[in-house]
């Protein structure tokens, strides 16, 4: 325990070796939180995360360098530009379909974090950097599961559909009053080969919602469906 102690210590000091294993750190870091994002079809991946980290620490580094050999300025100007600059660039991966679905904000939070993530690197602060790394890994992982089941129960349901013929639209509506459930917003599109709806469903109190999915996938018409998280 005293070794790695020390070796923590070391690494905590400003030199060439430190230097080198923070901006190390901070691109594979950055990549098992790109892989994770990359793996699920995200539109930031592996290279994206590994690069916001990486240039997030050098330009720590970078800051307590000048700070040290001219011995005057703001060792946070440059972390304060990129924390400002990551905003615009989560912006990117941020997506709205139809009217309301938004899709992205946990990509871009994420990456926004990872960038946070690669300033403490850079500082050395090594082990809350180890630790906020352990705590995102967490978030986008387990938290996602238990984000889906929770959704999965709620009261209000986001579909994509795509038919084969209009009727199935009426007959989707149909299915829905009899249920007793109320149509809170619908976007109708249409293209040569289907029709596309997109539709949040209003269903009175928490529902599981396999068991509406799967009637709806028994309507002849309907050709695909799938529920927006």
């Amino acid at each position: 325990m005293w070794v790695i102690a020390e070796f923590f210590e070391y690494l905590e000091e400003f030199n060439e070796v430190s230097v080198a294993v923070r901006l190390i750190l901070a691109t594979v870091m950055g990549g098992v939180i790109g892989m994770e994002r990359g793996a699920t079809k995200h539109a930031a991946g592996l290279r994206t995360f590994m690069l916001v980290c990486l240039g997030a620490a050098l330009a720590q580094v970078i800051d307590i360098h000048c700070v040290m050999v001219y011995g005057s300025g703001d060792p946070m100007r440059l972390a304060q530009g990129v924390i400002n600059g990551i905003g615009f660039l989560g912006v990117g991966t941020i997506v709205v379909t139809g009217k309301r679905h938004i899709k992205g904000l946990t990509t871009a939070a994420t990456l926004w974090t990872t960038a946070v993530l690669g300033i403490s690197i850079g500082s050395g602060y090594l082990y809350s950097s180890i630790l906020t790394f352990a705590l995102i890994m967490v978030v986008i992982k387990l938290m996602a599961g238990v984000s889906r089941k929770q959704l999965r129960r709620s009261r209000l349901m986001k579909l994509d559909i795509e038919f084969d013929e209009k009727d199935g639209i009426k007959k989707l509506i149909r299915y829905i009053r009899e249920q007793g459930y109320h149509i809170n917003e619908m976007d109708r599109r249409e293209n040569e080969e289907a029709i596309l709806l997109s539709i949040e469903v209003d269903l009175g109190k928490k529902t599981l919602h396999d068991r509406i999915i799967n009637d709806i996938e028994q309507l002849e018409e309907v050709a695909f469906v799938t529920e927006i998280f």
